[in-house]
């Protein structure tokens, strides 16, 4: 196998890897939401919140926007990379993240056990 060849497996591309594609796309999805919440927060007028100012829910808007932009640039990676060692490496800091999150535990624990099979690491070229 070259360097720039697509390692490949006998069975193919493992499950794993197409559900670690569809976690990455569920993700991009809930943080293009992030960011498009954030809108909310340069539209609100703050007279009708005595304890906020206009410049908490700027603060508040910009931070949601960035964050969820950039974890929307994050997740979407994986998507379109090719299968590369470092690829894999980059995947499982991915499914880490998710590990941080009580409600996305139940999909990342499978994940992260399955992450770690022979077949898995030879698809993405890591021995």
């Amino acid at each position: 196998m070259t360097r720039n060849s697509l390692p490949s497996t006998p069975m193919g591309t493992p499950q794993v890897v197409i559900w670690m594609k569809v976690y990455a796309g569920v993700m991009c999805v809930v943080y293009l939401l992030l960011a498009a919440v954030s809108i909310i927060f340069f539209a609100i007028d703050p007279s009708g919140m005595p304890d906020t100012s206009l410049g908490e829910l700027r603060f508040l808007g910009a931070l949601f926007l960035v964050m969820g932009l950039f974890f929307f640039v994050v997740f979407l990676l994986p998507i379109l990379f090719p299968p590369r060692p470092w690829v894999w490496v980059y995947d499982l800091v991915i499914i880490c993240l998710g590990l941080t999150s009580p409600c996305l535990l139940p999909f990342c624990v499978p994940l992260l056990i399955f992450w770690f099979k022979p077949e898995t690491k030879a698809y993405f070229g890591k021995a």
